[in-house]
C-alpha cells in the first residue's frame, strides 16, 4: 500500500487519547502513513471520530472516501430525553452545527453517508450494519503495555492483598453494585483497592461539571474508604500497580447501554499484564471469557464473592486462568491481525 495522507478528526488536539494512540495512530504509524488533522489540506482519505462535527463541509468532497471510527454505543442511547440532551449541548457547544437532533440520529445519518465504519465489537457491529454494510471490527492495540509473565501478578496468600480497577472515571459507578461484596471480602482476606484513573472528569461531553473522582468512588464504597487508594493514570502507573495485584476488577452498570456494550478491551489489557480479572455480564465479556476458557464472569453477587475468594485463596488457579487469557491474546489479538484488519478497512473505500 502507498503512503496516504490521512485526514483525521482526532478524539484529542495532541492525539494522546487512547482513542487515537491505540488504533489509527498505531496503524498509520506501523504503515508508514501521514496523519493530518489540518482537513483543510489536500488528502487521501478522513477518518472522522465521535468528536467531529458530521455536518462540516470537510465531509461533503464526493471524491475523498469517508472513514468512521466509531467507538462507543452511540447508536444505543440510554433514553430518548438522554439522546436529544447530548445532541442539543453539543450544537450549543459548537461541536455539531446544523439543525438540532438527537445525537444517535447525528450518528446515525453519518454511518449512512460515510464510506466505511469501523466499531470495536461485534455487539456493536449487528446493530451499526443497519446503516452501512461495509462495517469493520476492529479492537485497540494493547502494545504500549508490557507482556508480563503470569507468576508476577498473582501473590501468595499474605497478610495484605490489592484489587485493580482501570479505566475512565465515568465507568467507576460500577463498583457500587458490588460494594457489599467488596466491603466482606476486604475483611476476610485484607484487601486494599488500587483505582488507576484521572483525579477529576466531568460529568457531560468532557467539559461540564466537573467531579472529583475520589468523592464519588468513597461515596459508592464508604464502607471501605480507608482501604482505597486512587492512583493517576500513566502507563507507568498501571504496570506497577498490575505487578502488586492478586487480581482485577470490572464490574459495570450494565443498565447503561453504552457499558453494557463496550468491547473487551480492559479484560485483555489485564490478561496482558498478568493478573486474572473479574467481570459483569455484558456481551463482550462472556464471549471472550467463553472462547478462552475462563472463569471471569460473575452473573451475581454469589458468583463476585465466589470467584474472588477462589482467585484470592487458590494461587495456582489464577495462574491457570491468566495462562488461558495470555493464550487466548496470543491467538487472537497480534498486532499483524490488528494492522492487517486496518489494511482491510482502507482498501474497501480507496483504489491501491
Amino acid at each position: 500500500m502507498r503512503n496516504l495522507r490521512i485526514g483525521y478528526w482526532p478524539l484529542s488536539n495532541s492525539l494522546t487519547f487512547a482513542g487515537d494512540r491505540r488504533r489509527l495512530i498505531f496503524w498509520a504509524k506501523a504503515r508508514g502513513h501521514t496523519i493530518i488533522t489540518d482537513l483543510s489540506e489536500n488528502v487521501d482519505v478522513i477518518v472522522a471520530t465521535e468528536r467531529s462535527d458530521f455536518n462540516s463541509s470537510h465531509f461533503a468532497k464526493k471524491s475523498t472516501p469517508v472513514i468512521f471510527d466509531l467507538v462507543d454505543a452511540y447508536l444505543s442511547p440510554l433514553n430518548s430525553h438522554n439522546d436529544l440532551a447530548r445532541g442539543l449541548a453539543m450544537k450549543l457547544s459548537g461541536q455539531i452545527s446544523g439543525s438540532i437532533k438527537p445525537f444517535s440520529h447525528h450518528v446515525r445519518d453519518f454511518c449512512k453517508n460515510s464510506n466505511a465504519v469501523i466499531c470495536s465489537s461485534v455487539e456493536q457491529e449487528r446493530v451499526i450494519k443497519k446503516f452501512n454494510e461495509n462495517t469493520h471490527v476492529i479492537l485497540d492495540s494493547h502494545e504500549e503495555m508490557p507482556f508480563l509473565d503470569p507468576a508476577v501478578g498473582v501473590k501468595e496468600a499474605s497478610t495484605q492483598q490489592r484489587i485493580l480497577w482501570e479505566g475512565q472515571p465515568a465507568t467507576i459507578r460500577g463498583v457500587k453494585y458490588i460494594s457489599t461484596v467488596l466491603s466482606d471480602l476486604s475483611t476476610n482476606h485484607n484487601l486494599y483497592f488500587d483505582f488507576v484513573t484521572d483525579m477529576t472528569y466531568f460529568k457531560i461531553l468532557n467539559r461540564y461539571i466537573k467531579r472529583e473522582t475520589f468523592e464519588v468512588l468513597t461515596k459508592d464504597l464508604n464502607q471501605i474508604s480507608e482501604r482505597l487508594n486512587l492512583v493517576p493514570w500513566t502507563r507507568e502507573n498501571l504496570v506497577r500497580c498490575a505487578q502488586n495485584s492478586s487480581l482485577a476488577m470490572i464490574p459495570i452498570d450494565l443498565s447503561v447501554p453504552m457499558q453494557y456494550l463496550k468491547p473487551e478491551n480492559r479484560l485483555l489489557i489485564m490478561w496482558r499484564l498478568g493478573i486474572p480479572c473479574l467481570t459483569s455480564p455484558s456481551p463482550a465479556y462472556i464471549r471472550v471469557s467463553n472462547q478462552a476458557g475462563v472463569s471471569a464472569v460473575c452473573s451475581s453477587l454469589d458468583e463476585w464473592s465466589n470467584n474472588f475468594n477462589k482467585l484470592l485463596s487458590d494461587p495456582k488457579f489464577a495462574r491457570k486462568e491468566i495462562k488461558k487469557g495470555q493464550d487466548y491474546l496470543r491467538e487472537y489479538h497480534q498486532p499483524s491481525l490488528l494492522l492487517n484488519k486496518w489494511d482491510t478497512v482502507f482498501e474497501s473505500v480507496m483504489d491501491l
